[in-house]
């Protein structure tokens, strides 16, 4: 009897924690504005902001989601973006084609006074076709590259969130 009431308290406390848990980690997957000094990005619903990951990217998300059959340890979509103080956009963009990537899309936009690239491309990796979406931009010496990278079977849903988040994009 005298084990019962520390017990129940424990068991209280566990059930507390847990639930508290379970919340803090599912709004994770909620949807956020990332600002830093040199860029602005709506991270949308569905995807997480990757804290302390790959120190060469100066922002990274994946989507809940994972892909189907031979791509179900992938997920859905993975945006990553870096920043080159030593390279011109043009650089950039050739490189992507230099890798044997299929260009499909590239035109430019002007927000404000900032010129855009926003270039689509199809690549083939490990018997998988990738869509790629790149946003580009050059300022101050420095080039910004945002990449999402997509499954075939990515639900509109997810695609919807993707534009958003893509057109969400601008450095400062």
């Amino acid at each position: 009897m005298e084990l019962l009431i520390p017990g129940l308290i424990l068991v209280a406390l566990m059930v507390y924690a847990s639930t508290r848990i379970k919340k803090i980690a599912a709004s994770a997957f909620d949807e956020e504005t990332i600002e830093t000094e040199g860029f602005v990005i709506h991270k949308p619903d569905g995807f997480l902001n990757v804290i302390g990951g790959d120190p060469q990217y100066a922002f990274e998300a994946y989507s809940k989601e994972f892909g189907t059959e031979r791509a179900a340890d992938l997920r859905l979509a993975t945006a990553k973006l870096k920043i080159y103080s030593d390279k011109m956009a043009d650089d950039v963009v050739a490189r992507s084609s230099d890798s044997g990537d299929k260009i499909i899309n590239d035109i430019g936009e002007v927000i404000g006074e900032q010129k855009y690239r926003l270039i689509e491309v199809q690549r083939t990796e490990k018997d998988l076709e990738f869509r790629i979406l790149y946003k580009l931009a050059q300022r101050d010496g420095k080039v910004y590259e945002l990449e999402i990278k997509t499954l075939p079977e990515t639900t509109e849903a997810v695609m919807s969130n993707i534009e958003s988040m893509l057109n969400s994009f601008e450095i400062k």
